[in-house]
């Protein structure tokens, strides 16, 4: 499904971005996995099936990081067919209520989970153009749609990925870039392992958390060929949570 296709992963190290680069590299692609701890990103890329994966630093929230890091992607693979935006932070003892949130954690979450995505989509832009084309994939969240009590600071970060997909989506159609985003729902990951010890959903459809791989293979379609047709898509992936 991805044979050829060059695909960068952000925040690969772990969760579903690692589950995101063993996805893609399954169905073809050569992937190039970054992570703000360099040797988490270089152990996912040793794992990976398939040959010429990359492992690289990058801090999402620093402009020249992300810079830096798709340069040197671009000039090792000869160019970037996809990207998928897996970076994220939340911290939800200190995301609420609003009158305790700190100016240090809505900076940092809005520092990582938005702006970083934007100096992302950026950077993929850029080196996506000279194709003559390519697939954004972001990564949201259900909150950005439905909002989560007492956890403000990321539900506007997501709403805001949300928000800049769509709009980067009109933008860059006519330069045959596609762009989409993903809303999960509440995936069994290390990020959500400390909250889910203490609280659950409670109306879950499917009848079970998400799994990392939902995820993944949702961004490897939307990466393809096969959804050709598709961008400015809002695609939930939660089981149902959304509905109910």
């Amino acid at each position: 499904m991805l044979e050829a296709k060059r695909i960068l992963v952000t925040g690969g190290g772990s969760g579903i971005g690692a589950s995101v680069a063993a996805v893609c590299a399954e169905a073809g692609a050569r992937v190039a996995v970054l992570d703000i701890d360099p040797a988490k990103a270089e152990a996912v890329a040793a794992t990976l099936a398939g040959a010429g994966h990359a492992g690289l630093a990058c801090d999402v929230s620093v402009a020249r990081s992300v810079e830096k890091a798709f340069s040197r992607v671009t000039e090792a693979f000869g160019g970037i067919d996809g990207v998928v935006n897996c970076a994220g932070i939340w911290r939800p003892a200190s995301d609420g209520p609003i009158t305790r949130v700190s100016d240090e954690t809505w900076d940092r979450i809005i520092a990582v989970n938005l702006t970083g995505t934007f100096y992302v989509c950026r950077a993929a832009v850029g080196a996506m153009e000279p194709n003559g084309s390519g697939s954004i994939v972001t990564i949201a969240s259900v909150v950005a749609v439905t909002g989560w009590d007492k956890l403000n600071a990321y539900s506007a970060s997501k709403g805001g990925v949300l928000a800049l997909s769509r709009a980067l989506a009109i933008e860059c159609g006519p330069k045959n870039i596609r762009v989409n985003c993903i809303c999960p729902g509440v995936i069994e990951t290390p990020m959500t392992e400390k909250t889910l010890a203490h609280s659950k959903p409670t109306v879950l459809p499917i009848g079970r958390l998400g799994r990392p791989e939902d995820i993944a293979r949702t961004a490897a379609f939307l990466c393809s060929d096969w959804s050709s047709f598709t961008t400015a898509s809002t695609v939930m992936v939660d089981g149902g949570f959304s509905a109910a």
